[in-house]
């Protein structure tokens, strides 16, 4: 559903990108009225996450959350030098850290997830009753096509990077196929 016509103002009133902004807004207020300012509602979801598969890599912690890497990667060294989290060398990729709760990790999320449900509910509260499943459908199908975008840009990356790769090779080795050629012809 557009905005209107080309020729039209833009109107942040029905702009499904700045309201959905507005409403992230909605949630991290919420979550920090009843929480304080102890943690962000950004580093809850990473704990929550890490709680619930245990061992995850960051670029996992990424999948999961929504978060950029960039931010992630900020985040979870913040959240390490508080001592929330731990991190490991992954066993199957030497390259790859591996992310776990620390015990005050636990703790802090622990006492944080009541909050995060007051919070929850405060937001559908808002919502009239008959409209709050259809809402939460709506933002979880959001979710799951962020979700699938974010795969199959992955999925592209790594295939235009082989073929790179590929393309990069056949270069340096038409040369050599070359020079052999007048190798052979000069005999």
């Amino acid at each position: 559903m557009a905005d209107g016509p080309e020729s039209e103002p833009f109107r942040l009133a029905t702009s499904a990108s700045h309201l959905l902004h507005r409403a992230e807004q909605l949630a991290s207020d919420r979550f920090e009225h009843l929480v304080g300012d102890t943690i962000t509602l950004r580093q809850f979801a990473v704990l929550a996450a890490i709680a619930e598969m245990p061992g995850l890599s960051q670029s996992d912690l990424v999948r999961a959350t929504g978060i950029d890497r960039s931010t992630l990667a900020d985040t979870v060294q913040r959240m390490e030098k508080r001592g929330w989290i731990s991190r490991t060398t992954a066993p199957l990729d030497a390259r790859a850290h591996a992310v776990h709760l620390a015990s005050s990790g636990a703790t802090l999320l622990a006492s944080a997830t009541r909050h995060a449900r007051a919070a929850d509910a405060a937001i559908l509260d808002l919502l009239p009753r008959t409209k709050r499943r259809t809402f939460l459908n709506i933002l979880t199908k959001l979710a799951k096509l962020s979700d699938e975008a974010a795969a199959k840009a992955e999925r592209d990356a790594k295939r235009e990077a082989k073929r790179a790769a590929k393309d990069e090779k056949k270069k340096k080795q038409k040369p050599v196929s070359e020079a052999r050629k007048r190798d052979g012809a000069r005999k």
